[in-house]
């Protein structure tokens, strides 16, 4: 059986039959394995068709509480120290396959959103940060609305980190801003877990120069 360098390396990551695999004599195991591996390329290659995909390794369900294979992907096209994630699962005899990639087409315009509606409303706003925890298939491919995730008409478990200027709050009245800021977002109608930090000014430090944080959800 003809193997790819990409598959020959992350088979013999999964299986440790390196020998085998490097002369392309897979057990049933491994050709399960190796199936499920071009379905997830495959897949990903078909549903973001702009970009070219390299899978680099696979946590398999069995042993753990999991009911899915986990790939690690990563796109050529994207300069990113961590992989991008799939999960791949049998359902009614068929394997369905979700992942992650979507969130790093709408991440930059999920940012600059909430920043333009938070600064139209008098936030000085330091930076803002969107991550998002659900996984999807088919059903959302490459032209996904930032928009509608935010908003929850696409509910994608928004994880939103806002980082504002302390030092254009007066006295220790944080309280009242981080109520300002829900009524904001509420009033825009934003969906998920929202986290708050005051920096001591504009180019504070993320982690080293906070003066106040809080949290609070909408749904």
């Amino acid at each position: 059986m003809e193997l790819s360098a990409e598959e020959k390396k992350v088979l013999s990551g999964v299986t440790f039959h390196s020998e085998e695999i490097e002369n392309g004599e897979l057990c049933d195991e491994d050709k399960a394995i190796l199936e499920n591996m071009r379905a997830v390329k495959k897949y990903l290659e078909e549903k973001y068709s702009k970009y070219q995909f390299e899978i680099t390794g696979c946590e398999p369900k069995e042993g753990t509480a999991r009911d899915y294979d986990e790939w690690y992907y990563k796109a050529l096209e994207i300069d990113r120290d961590s992989a991008f994630i799939a999960r791949a699962s049998e359902v009614d005899g068929k394997l369905v396959i979700q992942d992650d990639f979507y969130g790093e087409l709408i991440r930059k315009d999920a940012k600059e959103e909430i920043r333009k509606l938070l600064t139209a409303d008098g936030f000085s706003v330091a930076t803002v940060n969107v991550n998002f925890w659900e996984y999807f298939g088919d059903d959302c491919g490459q032209d996904i609305d930032a928009s509608k995730v935010l908003t929850g008409k696409i509910p994608a478990g928004n994880d939103i980190k806002i980082f504002l200027d302390g030092s254009k709050v007066t006295g220790e009245a944080f309280d009242g801003e981080v109520t300002k800021l829900e009524k904001c977002l509420k009033k825009y109608d934003i969906k998920g877990d929202i986290y708050v930090v005051f920096l001591k000014d504009a180019n504070g430090d993320l982690v080293r120069d906070r003066l106040y944080s809080d949290s609070f959800e909408l749904e």
